[in-house]
């Protein structure tokens, strides 16, 4: 069966803005796994997938996981930033991108707990069939190397 939803993640096993965001991603994608599929993208040329297999297992990440060392899906999705999150409908449609949430506001700038739960809450909106209230933000982190 094909999944309604999508989250696609952009992460880089370096970033620490990642590092700190990739257990809430873990948490939302244990919460809707029986409706949204959530797949961590690996956009970094040198990455390997041993160091990709050693950050998901230091920071408990069980999504499936891919590199994408030739940018194909972040020239796709146009992903500038991990981490940068895009919710996606059956029809491929992005109904949200940006953050996760609003703990890093500006680089080197972060609350101590996010107080905006952007991709949670247009993931409740999407679920109850509403609009999404805020449809993009301007992520926070390591901007994608693009040649």
């Amino acid at each position: 069966m094909q999944q309604p939803l999508r989250v696609l993640i952009f992460l880089d096993t370096e970033c620490p803005i990642c590092q700190q965001t990739a257990s809430r991603v873990q948490e939302m994608a244990v919460r809707y796994k029986r409706r949204v599929q959530f797949d961590a993208i690996y956009p970094t040329e040198t990455v390997t997938l041993a160091e990709v297999n050693e950050f998901n297992q230091t920071y408990k990440l069980t999504i499936p996981h891919q590199l994408d060392p030739s940018h194909k899906l972040v020239k796709k999705y146009k992903a500038t930033t991990t981490p940068e999150v895009l919710l996606i409908s059956a029809q491929n449609k992005v109904l949200y991108r940006g953050s996760v949430d609003n703990q890093f506001y500006r680089l080197g700038r972060s609350r101590p707990e996010p107080t905006e739960f952007y991709l949670s809450d247009a993931l409740t909106a999407v679920m109850a069939n509403k609009p999404v209230a805020i449809r993009q933000t301007k992520p926070t982190g390591c901007l994608i190397n693009q040649n």
